[in-house]
């Protein structure tokens, strides 16, 4: 159960970190960016980074989720995929 959990959160904020990331690169002239931000270029960059940001931790969650799915209950096995 707080493996289900934590795969939810980490889902949510991988969808957060790029649903901000696409906002910065969709209105860098927005009062956030250029509040917290010198230029409309350093929106569009932080944007970028955001988004390859979120995207590679849903990356690591699905791998997470997908490593549990294929563990079939043996917690060692050889480096070839045979189990004891």
């Amino acid at each position: 159960m707080p493996n289900k959990a934590f795969a939810i959160v980490n889902a949510l904020m991988a969808l957060s970190y790029s649903i901000i990331g696409i906002m910065l690169v969709i209105y860098p002239e927005s009062n956030f960016a250029q509040m917290m931000l010198p230029s409309k270029n350093w929106a569009y960059a932080l944007g970028a980074v955001l988004i390859v940001y979120g995207l590679f931790r849903a990356w690591r969650v699905y791998q997470k989720i997908e490593d549990e799915n294929d563990d079939d209950g043996e917690e060692y096995s050889y480096y070839d995929g045979r189990k004891e």
